[in-house]
């Protein structure tokens, strides 16, 4: 058909065309005068019978220049009713057919309807592409699509249910934050899943989830991390990024098949604000100075020791941190590399792809480095290839899992390591544990009871202690008592005399009694200086660290 002038009213279209008389033009004027259902012209006449459905919706085209669209002769993606709600469908008596270039193509009988096309592009997110279709035709599919429609809007109404879920396992992530988590646990239990913080050290139970939120919690932490889904019958790891309140906070995420579940560990790191310093990890002057002079050697090996989660890593990166200059060259290989350093190549081991600490010493030799940091040393292989990185003119900064300074020198030697590689490449240990520090805000002082002044003048030869202090509870640490952790450090320097003891078959009492004579604070030590200072209670140092008198 022609195209029509605008301006040439729909009656006398129809009667140019011949589809009606005159006199059916003015019955149906007439009738839209008083009409009640506010009818259009063109649905009275189609209502009445002098003109069909589908001519009108081509008649229709025609005039407003729209393609027209027999729907019988289209195929309509069930999928496409996702795209906009059900009684909006209904009400306007629209019928999506695709998405073209971003625009969401929709059949219409009243092209004119602009709100009805501003209304679905705000809940689609699409331009509206309007198309012609006949009035009866768009009826006869939303009855045809009423099944698909409603089982929609049943599947949005769980997208409802999954965006709840969401916004579940935010509001968990970002509460932890405030509250300066390190770990989330996620616990399945008979009725319920347990919810626990681990805050400086200590694990707190925070209100649990319902037995039927547990699977779908797990489900989303598994999805934005990366793990499989669908399998619950291994371990896996997975991580994500959660920015916050002008933060990054990388968290690591490990599961573990349970019984009647999944346990799921969340560990939370705040990459934007940490610090690598000697400060920051709670030495003092005396350590410091220990420390700095230490890292200065141009070769030779410097252990860290001390349980999981006592914060090794983090010293290595303080140690990494002084030492980064333009001058030298250093290399890391971590298992897995916990922060971004600027300036140095960090690497990652691999042991599916035959990527060990070993191998990835060999590769890190062959490129000329000043400094390697071994993330840790876990077998003979890993030892003795540092060793001897060591004693080639590299400085060699590594872990153990040891519970004393001198305990690293015995592990070696268990190892199988030879006493004089020991001797002549080790020249420092460090065994380190954290204590909280007590809140400023609440902490309470008070006079030590003769026991505990006992103890203390026996262990720090000191005549008198006149306040010690103890954790209290306020809003400021969510009554917990303390906030943050301090470490605490046993020195051992490996100077002749000490490594005159290693090639005569020491233990590790031997080594730590030396070690002592020479001025080494041992961890007790150390934590009953910092409980003298304030800065722990008393009871922290015993529950952390370990004496043969206790």
């Amino acid at each position: 058909m022609a195209e029509r002038n605008k301006a040439l009213k729909l009656g006398e279209i129809l009667l140019e065309d011949g589809l009606i008389t005159h006199e059916q033009l003015m019955e149906a004027l007439q009738v839209q005068k008083t009409d009640e259902k506010n009818r259009k012209l063109g649905e009275i006449l189609v209502d009445q019978g002098y003109v069909q459905d589908q001519e009108m919706a081509k008649i229709l085209s025609d005039i407003y220049q729209l393609p027209f669209v027999n729907l019988s002769e289209v195929l309509i993606d069930e999928s496409i009713f996702q795209k906009v709600p059900s009684d909006m469908l209904r009400k306007y008596r629209v019928i999506p057919i695709n998405v073209e270039d971003q625009f969401l193509v929709v059949a219409t009988n009243n092209p004119l309807d602009v709100s009805a096309f501003q209304e679905i592009q705000y809940v689609c997110g699409l331009q509206v592409k309007p198309v012609m279709a006949s009035t009866q035709d768009i009826l006869q599919h939303l009855d045809k699509f009423s099944e698909v429609i409603d089982v929609t809007e049943k599947t949005k109404l769980a997208e409802g249910e999954t965006k709840s879920v969401i916004k579940l396992v935010e509001s968990i992530i970002i509460q932890a934050i405030k509250e300066r988590t390190s770990d989330i646990h996620m616990e399945p239990m008979e009725d319920k899943m347990r919810v626990r913080f681990r805050i400086d050290g200590v694990l707190y139970e925070k209100p649990h989830l319902s037995k039927e939120l547990e699977r779908k919690v797990i489900s989303r932490i598994k999805i934005v991390s990366g793990m499989d889904v669908a399998d619950s019958r291994r371990p896996q790891d997975g991580r994500m990024t959660l920015p916050y309140k002008g933060g990054e906070y990388d968290i690591r995420i490990s599961t573990l098949p349970d019984i009647i579940g999944e346990n799921m560990v969340m560990r939370i790191l705040d990459k934007s604000s940490a610090r690598f310093t000697f400060e920051s990890l709670g030495m003092d002057e005396e350590e410091i100075t220990k420390m700095k002079k230490l890292i200065k050697r141009p070769h030779g090996m410097i252990l860290v020791t001390g349980p999981t989660g006592s914060g090794k890593t983090t010293t290595l990166y303080s140690m990494l941190n002084l030492l980064n200059e333009i001058s030298k060259n250093i290399i890391t290989v971590e298992d897995p590399v916990e922060y971004r350093m600027a300036g140095i190549s960090q690497t990652l081991i691999n042991v599916r792809a035959g990527y060990t600490f070993a191998s990835a010493i060999r590769q890190m030799l062959r490129h000329d480095p000043d400094i390697i940091m071994v993330g840790e040393i876990r077998d003979q292989e890993t030892a003795e290839i540092a060793i001897r990185a060591a004693l080639t003119g590299h400085l060699v900064l590594s872990t153990l899992h040891t519970n004393t300074a001198a305990g690293a020198v015995m592990r070696l030697l268990d190892m199988g390591i030879e006493p004089f590689l020991i001797r002549s490449s080790l020249f420092a240990v460090i065994a380190q544990r954290l204590l909280r520090r007590l809140c400023p805000k609440c902490h309470k002082e008070y006079t030590p009871t003769e026991k505990e002044a006992a103890i203390l003048k026996k262990q720090m030869n000191v005549d008198k202690i006149e306040k010690l202090a103890s954790p209290s509870g306020c809003d400021s640490c969510f009554n917990t008592g303390f906030t943050g952790r301090a470490g605490i450090f046993e020195i051992l320097q490996i100077d002749r005399d000490i490594r005159d003891l290693i090639l005569q078959n020491p233990n590790e009492k031997t080594i730590t009694d030396l070690a002592v004579t020479k001025g080494m604070h041992t961890l007790r030590g150390a934590g009953l200086l910092k409980a003298m200072n304030k800065i722990t209670s008393l009871e922290e140092v015993f529950g952390v660290t370990f004496s043969e008198e206790d």
